[in-house]
């Protein structure tokens, strides 16, 4: 695996760039409601067969000209249960929110743990964030600067991107900045779920 930093330089084009977004396998902390963030747990692929094949039929009718993971494991698991590709490029743009103190904790543990920052409904706040963690502000930075390169060096081309669910999120602003907070919060892609945008 090689890494989305090194590229080679390409002219700009009026084309067209097709990105799907894939968000991971379920693990067990999705599945018992607890904040993910950076932990780094694996997948865990308990769905139907016919789901897990349909889905790598699809992938591989798509005939994306390149992969794009995030560097966690739940997210490269992810990869090769989908696909036999290996050339898959890491992005750590991609890397799911960091929710400091909040990782591994339920919503119940994290409110009886630290009442004072949960009562500001703090992992909503866009300039601030869990004790040791990312504000939305800061994340979206990062995920835009990742978009931003793909635009300008992988033009007219079909890419994947394997992500996280918040990430998710950011990446639908990006590519529908007017979009209300409501609306940035709302959205949401299931595991395995594939969301379709055009450049």
């Amino acid at each position: 695996m090689s890494n989305l930093y090194f590229f080679s330089e390409m002219h700009y084009y009026n084309v067209m760039t097709e990105i799907y977004v894939l968000r991971h396998g379920e693990t067990a902390y999705n599945k018992e409601g607890r904040y993910l963030g950076r932990t780094d747990v694996s997948a865990i692929f308990n769905f139907d067969k016919k789901e897990i094949e349909d889905l790598k039929n699809h992938i591989k009718f798509l005939k994306f000209d390149l992969i794009i993971s995030s560097p966690l494991k739940r997210c490269l698991e992810t990869v090769k249960i989908l696909t036999d590709r290996n050339d898959i490029l890491i992005e750590d743009g991609f890397t799911e929110r960091s929710v400091g103190v909040y990782e591994g904790l339920t919503k119940e543990e994290a409110r009886e743990k630290y009442p004072d920052i949960y009562s500001r409904n703090i992992t909503r706040q866009f300039n601030d964030a869990p004790l040791g963690g990312e504000t939305i502000l800061d994340v979206e930075k990062r995920v835009f600067v990742a978009l931003d390169k793909i635009k300008h060096y992988y033009q007219d081309k079909k890419i994947l991107i394997i992500t996280h669910g918040f990430i998710a999120k950011v990446i639908n602003k990006y590519f529908n900045p007017n979009i209300t907070n409501q609306d940035f919060f709302s959205f949401s892609l299931k595991n395995l779920e594939l969301k379709k945008y055009i450049f």
